[in-house]
This record gives C-alpha cells, structure tokens and sequence, in this order.
C-alpha cells in the first residue's frame, strides 16, 4: 500500500531550513530513486539518517524503508515512473529546468542547489531536498546520468534585491555584466541529437 508523501514529510519532519544538511537530500534522493539502479548513492546515508530520525521523533517503529515505499507523490511535478533517460540538476533553482526535462520523460537522479529559500520551494514542488554546494560535493558520489543540467545563474544581469550601483558588493559602473565561476564535476556527458 502506497504511502502519500505529505504524510511521510509530516511524520519524518522533512522540512528545509538554514540547518538543513546533505543527509535529508540523501533520504528524499533514496525515495525518489530506490527502484532505478542509483540507489546505491544514497542508501547508507540515507538509512543512517532515517534511523537517526525515528530516534530523535521517538517514533516506534522500526526505521525500515518498506515501511515508506512505495511513495504515492502528492506534488505538483512527480517523478516520472517510466523515464527514457536520466540527468542531474546543478544550480537548480526552483526546478524549472528540471520540470522541462522531466516533462520530456527523463528522471532526475541528483539535484544540486545553495540557496535554502529554493530549496524548500524545490523539494515542495518536487519531493527531493537538493544537496547543497556543488563544489563540496565529490564527484564519485553523483549517479551517472544521461544529460547535466545546469541552471545559468541571473546574478549576472538581474539588479533584483540590490543596489543599481552596488550589486552585491561589486561596483556595476561601468560595467553591464559581472563575471561567474562555474563548476561541474567530471562525469561522462552524452550529448542528445535530434
């Protein structure tokens, strides 16, 4: 019998938050994942941390992941259940890449963002808590996948929430674009031709 995933984020206490660390996107990357060949990834973590949490929420039960599964997604955008390929999001934002090639019939198998405000919108529109900084991430802990996404960054011409002549501490005049250091981790990248 499926488990709606409101009711498992209420019971387990998923939320995000400035404090939230790498093992809840293991757990939610494990439950979006465990029947696809990349569960490996996020298995020990994620078991550790689920019995980490029925501990601390002094929940009874056993902390066995047969209890969860199968997940019935009650979300806006759930996960495809036949996908035709997988990729990984980077600097994912909000999902809107995401929601595109998902929509195309892929599944995301890693998912990747900072900032904490996009990652609680993240994980309520999509059910998985991203992991956090890319560049504290090493590369042989991100599943293979078909095709990497990565979300270019506005901050280069967007002046949203700052100053017109101080963007985030970096002078503008003179000057229409600021200049970002990427980076994307070494795995193989196939490029899809139509």
């Amino acid at each position: 019998m499926s488990k709606k995933y409101s009711d498992i984020k209420t019971k387990l206490q998923i939320e995000v938050n400035k404090t939230t660390g790498n093992d809840l996107a293991h757990l939610t990357h494990y439950f979006q994942n465990h029947k696809n060949g990349v569960s490996q990834y996020f298995m020990p973590t994620a078991t550790s941390y689920l019995a980490d949490l029925h501990e601390n929420l002094n929940i009874l039960q056993e902390p066995d992941f047969q209890y969860y599964l199968p997940i019935k997604w009650d979300i806006p955008f759930p996960p495809q259940t036949n996908p035709k390929f997988k990729f990984i999001d980077l600097f994912a934002g909000i999902g809107g890449i995401r929601l595109a090639f998902q929509n195309l019939g892929g599944k995301c198998v890693f998912t990747s963002e900072w900032d904490t405000y996009s990652k609680k919108t993240y994980e309520a529109n999509f059910g998985e808590v991203p992991f956090g900084d890319i560049t504290k991430i090493p590369a042989k802990e991100i599943p293979d996948h078909d095709i990497l996404l990565g979300g270019f960054p506005c901050q280069p011409f967007s002046i949203a929430g700052v100053s017109k002549k101080n963007a985030l501490g970096v002078p503008l005049s003179g000057r229409a674009l600021r200049s970002n250091l990427f980076f994307v981790p070494q795995k193989s990248i196939h490029v899809i031709n139509k």
